[in-house]
Order: C-alpha cells, then sequence, then structure tokens
C-alpha cells in the first residue's frame, strides 16, 4: 500500500504537463555532499557554497549534471524555474541545524515559485547529516513533495557513489547516476534526466524507479568501471559487469538501470553497493531486473576485492623506486583522500620517501602553517619545521623536514582535462574551467623531492601540479590523494599505479572505522554469509 500511495501520480492522478498558456514550469535544485561521517571537519555552520535564482544556470560547471538537463529540457514551451544549489564544503557531518537552514531555504523557494510541473534535482547521493536526517536526500525530497504535492514528477541525477535509499526511490519518477568510475559522463546523465523529465510532462512515460542494495562496502578501487588502456579495462570487473548492465538495458519497459558503487565512508543503513532501475510504469519489473543485475554483482564480489592489489607505504615505496620506465609511477595515497573528504594532510608517505632516500617526487599536502611560514620566508629561503597532520592527528603525527621555498603562487589555475567529474577521457576545451584551491607554497625537501602544500584544497588533477611548476618529465614519483579520481588525469601520462594501504579516514580497512548505523553482514568487513537479491536464488 505504501508505494501506491507514494506513487499516486503515476497510476491515479491525470498526466502532468500542459501548464498555462501551453508553458510546463520545471525546478531545478542541487544539494551536493558526500559525507565522511568519520571526518573530523564538520559542516556545522551556515557556510556551504550557494547559489540562487538564475545563477544555478548561469554558474553550473561546464559538461555537468545541470549543463546537461538544462540542454536536456531545452524547448520552447520549458519554463525553467532554478531555486538553489548547495554545496556543503567540509567533509565530514552535517549538523542538523545547518541542515535544516539550507533544506528550509530550498522548501521556501519551491513555495514561492508557485505551480510547478517538474522538479530536476541535482544529487551527490551520499550525502549524511545529524539523526534524525541520516536520509538525507530523502528528507530533501519528502520535504519538496509536502510542497508540491504527488502528482509533480521528481527526476534526479547522483553520482556514482550514490547509497539511496527505498524511501528516496520511492519519491522519485526516475533516477540517473553516473554510469562511470571514475565519473567522466556527468554531463551525459544530466542530457538524459532532461530528456526523460520531456516525456514524461509531455505523457510520453511515467516511470517508477526501485534500488536493490548489495551487502559489499567497498573497495572504491576495485570498482573502475573504464581505462585509458583496452587491455586493463577488460579485466575489470565493473568493466564487465556493465556489459551486462548495456545489454539488460534494452530489455523494452527498462529507461535505465545502473550500477551504485555505495560509499564506505557514510554511516547509514544504506552504505553498500547497489543496482537502481527506472521503468516505464512497472515496479516489479524495476525490482526483477535490479535483483538479476546486483546477484552478477554479488557474484563478482572476490574480482572487486582483489583486482588491484593494495600494498604498505614502504613496499609501495621500495616498488617505484626500482621501476625501469621512462614515465612516473604514481603512488596512490588511499586512506587520506580529500575526494573522500579527508584532511588531506598526512605526511606518512612523504616520511617514508626520506627514509628511503628517494628522489624526483612530487607530492602534496594540505598544511596551513608550511604556506604561511613560506610566504612570509620568501621563494629562496630555508625553511626547518613540522609539517603535515595540521588538521587531523588521530592516524598520523607531523614530520621534521628541511627544505627551501620553490615557489609560492595564488592557487588559481585552469583544469583543462581530462578530469573525473565532468566530461569525457580526452581533451575538450569547452569544458576547461577555472579554480582557485587557495594559496600554495612548493618546498624542495631532499633530493628534489617538490611538496605542493595548500592553505585549502589539494588536487588530484595532472593540472593542479603542472600549475605549481611540477615538470613530470623530470620525476619518477607522483604521489596523490586519491583512490579513483587521478586516473582520468593520470593514467596517460605515467607507467603505473601502485595502491598504498595508507592511514585515514578513508582507509582500506573499514572493519577499524567505528560504524553505527551499517547493517551487517557486510562483505568483506563480514565473510561466513550467504545473500540473495529478491526474485533471485542464492549462490
Amino acid at each position: 500500500m505504501r508505494r501506491r500511495t507514494v506513487h499516486a501520480w503515476l497510476h491515479l492522478a491525470p498526466l502532468v504537463g500542459g501548464g498555462r498558456n501551453g508553458v510546463k514550469r520545471v525546478a531545478i535544485i542541487g544539494m551536493f555532499h558526500e559525507t565522511n561521517t568519520f571526518a573530523l571537519e564538520h559542516n556545522d555552520r551556515p557556510d556551504a557554497a550557494l547559489k540562487l535564482g538564475q545563477e544555478v544556470i548561469d554558474r553550473a560547471v561546464p559538461k555537468n549534471f545541470i549543463s546537461g538537463f538544462v540542454e536536456g529540457v531545452s524547448r520552447s514551451d520549458i519554463e525553467l524555474v532554478p531555486i538553489a544549489d548547495v554545496h556543503f564544503v567540509h567533509g565530514g557531518l552535517i549538523h542538523a541545524d545547518v541542515y535544516d537552514h539550507y533544506v528550509g531555504l530550498i522548501v521556501d523557494g519551491v513555495r514561492q515559485a508557485e505551480r510547478l510541473d517538474g522538479v530536476y534535482f541535482a544529487l551527490h547521493g551520499a550525502m549524511v547529516a545529524e539523526d534524525p536526517y541520516t536520509d538525507a536526500e530523502g528528507e530533501l525530497l519528502h520535504r519538496v513533495r509536502a510542497v508540491v504535492g504527488e502528482h509533480v514528477p521528481f527526476v534526479a541525477t547522483y553520482d556514482f557513489h550514490n547509497i539511496m535509499s527505498h524511501r528516496e526511490c520511492e519519491l522519485l519518477a526516475a533516477a540517473f547516476p553516473n554510469d562511470t568510475n571514475p565519473h567522466i559522463d556527468a554531463y551525459e546523465r544530466g542530457l538524459e534526466a532532461g530528456e526523460c523529465m520531456l516525456r514524461i510532462l509531455d505523457g510520453g512515460i511515467r516511470p517508477v524507479t526501485r534500488v536493490v542494495h548489495v551487502p559489499i562496502i567497498g573497495p572504491n578501487i576495485g570498482q573502475s568501471t573504464w581505462a585509458h588502456a583496452p587491455e586493463e579495462e577488460a579485466r575489470l570487473p565493473l568493466y564487465r559487469l556493465n556489459r551486462i548492465r548495456e545489454e539488460m538495458e534494452r530489455t523494452p519497459g527498462i529507461l535505465n538501470l545502473t550500477i551504485q558503487g555505495g560509499y564506505g565512508y557514510a554511516d547509514t543503513p544504506e552504505s553498500s553497493m547497489s543496482v537502481v532501475a527506472t521503468t516505464n510504469g512497472d515496479p516489479e519489473l524495476a525490482v526483477r531486473a535490479a535483483s538479476e543485475l546486483a546477484m552478477h554483482v554479488w557474484q563478482m564480489r572476490e574480482d572487486i576485492l582483489n583486482v588491484r592489489p593494495i600494498v604498505s607505504i614502504d613496499e609501495g615505496v621500495r616498488m617505484a623506486m626500482e621501476s625501469t620506465g621512462e614515465r612516473p609511477i604514481v603512488l596512490v595515497d588511499l586512506g587520506d583522500d580529500p575526494g573522500s573528504s579527508c584532511a588531506a594532510d598526512s605526511p606518512a608517505v612523504l616520511e617514508s620517501l626520506i627514509s628511503h632516500g628517494a628522489r624526483d617526487c612530487a607530492l602534496t599536502i594540505r598544511d596551513p602553517n608550511v604556506v604561511r611560514a613560506g610566504i612570509a620566508a620568501g621563494i629562496g629561503a630555508t625553511l626547518e619545521m613540522d609539517i603535515g597532520a595540521a588538521v587531523d592527528q588521530r592516524f598520523y603525527k607531523p614530520i621534521r623536514v628541511r627544505g627551501t621555498v620553490k615557489l609560492i603562487d595564488d592557487g588559481n589555475y585552469t583544469i583543462c582535462g581530462p578530469i573525473h567529474g565532468g566530461w569525457g577521457k580526452e581533451v575538450r576545451r569547452e569544458a576547461w574551467r577555472s579554480v582557485n584551491v587557495g594559496p600554495r607554497v612548493v618546498l624542495r625537501i631532499g633530493d628534489k623531492i617538490d611538496v605542493i602544500f595548500s592553505m585549502e584544497r589539494s588536487g588530484k588533477d595532472r593540472d593542479f601540479f603542472k600549475s605549481a611548476g611540477i615538470i613530470f618529465e623530470e620525476k619518477r614519483i607522483i604521489v596523490v590523494k586519491s583512490n579513483q579520481a587521478h586516473r582520468a588525469s593520470f593514467d596517460p601520462i605515467v607507467d603505473g599505479n601502485i595502491n598504498l594501504a595508507t592511514p585515514g579516514a578513508s582507509t582500506v580497512d573499514y572493519a577499524s572505522l567505528p560504524f553505527r548505523h551499517i547493517r551487517r553482514p557486510l562483505w568483506p568487513m563480514d565473510t561466513d554469509f550467504t545473500w540473495s537479491p529478491p526474485n533471485v536464488g542464492a549462490s
């Protein structure tokens, strides 16, 4: 009965559309955050990056979800009503009063908009606020639904690491998460969402969305869906699973079918891999298709865990130093990934590089103290000071270094791509964007180990390094704080990646994290259990 009630607009209400003078009004709402509930830097005050009204469209990132949606619904009888786009800026939990503040702002905007024929949500999907808002996206959709009524269709785009709840699904007409990891199809997914909205408003389809959760938690590095090298791509479990998904998606009645990687650092009951299916008015088909694909995912769980080996820091440094290739090797600092909302302040890999006598290296560490000291001292000055662990000292401690200030800059640079999060594998000038990561200082330590110290943000695209004076042809080792995101940018110019079991709030040792809300058993934290999705036998 609950599904019939929530989806009354699908089965009981007349088809939407055909507003005054034939114009249909579609709201745009963005609320984006990937919440690491174990990160120290909480969103405890209303300092989110906020766009209101027309600037939601005018300042949309090129080739991303919102810009894709806008193009997808571009038609003379569609009036876009941009409400707000909220991006929380700190990696940790969103406090309840802060969450209420921004959701209230959005709801007020929807109420002032009066008549709406549809609502588009640009979401991440792994947003978590303090209790009782653990299902933060679901609560947002619920509050907007209370204003617009049951007959107005909701269409949404999501990140690959979405942790969609059943409640959220039942409030949506259609969901279009990333198919790719690293994420390079946001624009295309926004375009699909826009085209879907038009079909709904024209009365051509009545979508319904369902999700099946798969009890697997990470690791993210095993969830790549593509690679620059065809031979590497072919062996990736998620690449192979996506071939199955693409074939299943051709089934009549299925509008969209997506494998979601989940987000292991958002402590919610839905924090696992999942499959989401959208069909044309057929919830049984949605559950059946999602269940069948979920079983394929479950059967590949060992491959997902083992496709990319993880080694200790010291072993990885030795392997990189022994490399005989002509191009650099990337050491991947998995545990302190800013893309997973970590502080990006760990000096653990630098400490190992120094102790092993490594040379010709480049890496980045967020440390405002070094930036201030470097600016005060000036280019060419020698600094001797403790560096690292400037924000988080739970997993690692500062280390003492001596180095020369090589560069000082304001942190303004252009991301040229290719890059995770908005466009494809090739560099496309129309997707370039200017960013400001805050003041930076480059300190040269030991035998040409260049460390980019940042005040506010670190980077995992090669343009971040290039803009700080790093010449990759001169380097043997590049250290990137990342899991997947750097691959879109770095894989074409390096000889390979070595994944390090580094400490931090994005550790791959999930069992070491103090979860409170996740459902157990959850593989590979638990291994002695069987599982089968709805309508599919156990295996």
